[in-house]
């Protein structure tokens, strides 16, 4: 499956130009053209808390000094983001919006293919930071998958890929699969292991799928708490990036990102590739 439109968040973060170069990449291999969104979410300029008595005026130009911040980091996240497309000669556009973040990134998806969104901030002008959810939220709202970057940008060559037979892992392992987003050399399917659960099973059925895509794949099966087996694996064994679903075996009737997703997301150095 081809990629034809990848959305990328512009965000003041130190993420942001990881998340346009990997767009490029993606972008130029596929023909695609990069969306480039912005969002001034008023929740984030200010958190809403009543004023003192007396203090709403003072409270009022703190506001209005930290909108114009924020406008400011937009524009210049704008400018910057079409300076490095524009030299990397990928078709693109941009979205300046204002509104609730979330929201606006999950409308933008529901037309898209892929999202890359920097892995602890997705639209950070010096506001106050998003929910540790928030990647989880849109995740389950548009079920597309969701690239979360870290800094800097960093060659693709060998993907691990989380697999616990969830319904959630299942569909992460997929859309890694069919998207032609990267070309690594190896990928390496990882179960953590659960009382109950035949691992070897379902090691070799992640594989055997991913086989069918043209990759060369290993397996291997992990013990602990899943957060840290995935992460000590992914460094020792140098992994790029991590494919996982947004929620768990246990954690299929939580509204939010599983336990080991959101984890990972706040403490992980290599990018992830999520889907609910």
């Amino acid at each position: 499956m081809a990629l034809k439109r990848v959305i990328v968040a512009l965000g003041g973060s130190e993420y942001m130009d990881a998340a346009v170069t990997e767009a490029c990449q993606i972008a130029a291999r596929n023909g695609a053209e990069i969306l480039g969104i912005a969002v001034l979410d008023e929740t984030l300029v200010d958190p809403a808390e009543p004023s003192p008595m007396g203090a709403g005026s003072a409270a009022a130009d703190l506001r209005a000094e930290r909108r114009k911040k924020v406008e400011t980091g937009m524009s210049e996240s704008i400018a910057r983001f079409e300076s490095m497309v524009g030299s990397a000669g990928v078709p693109h556009r941009t979205q300046r919006l204002t509104g609730d973040a979330q929201e606006a990134l999950t409308d933008a998806l529901r037309l898209a293919d892929l999202a890359i969104v920097g892995i602890r901030h997705a639209f950070d002008y010096g506001t106050i930071a998003h929910p540790d959810d928030f990647l989880g939220r849109v995740a389950r709202a548009s079920g597309r998958p969701i690239l979360a970057m870290t800094s800097p940008a960093r060659r693709i060559n060998r993907v691990l890929v989380a697999y616990d037979g969830s319904a959630a892992s299942a569909d992460a392992l997929r859309a890694f699969a069919v998207l032609n987003a990267f070309a690594p050399a190896v990928v390496r399917v990882a179960h953590c292991a659960e009382s109950g659960t035949d691992s070897e099973h379902l090691l070799e059925d992640g594989m055997s799928y991913l086989r069918l895509h043209g990759h060369t794949v290993e397996g291997c099966v992990l013990d602990g708490d899943p957060p840290t087996a995935l992460l000590e694996n992914a460094e020792s064994w140098n992994a790029d990036m991590l494919v996982m679903g947004a929620v768990g075996r246990r954690g299929l009737s939580r509204l939010l990102l599983g336990d080991t997703a959101s984890s990972m997301l706040q403490r992980s150095e290599i990018p992830l590739l999520i889907r609910s």
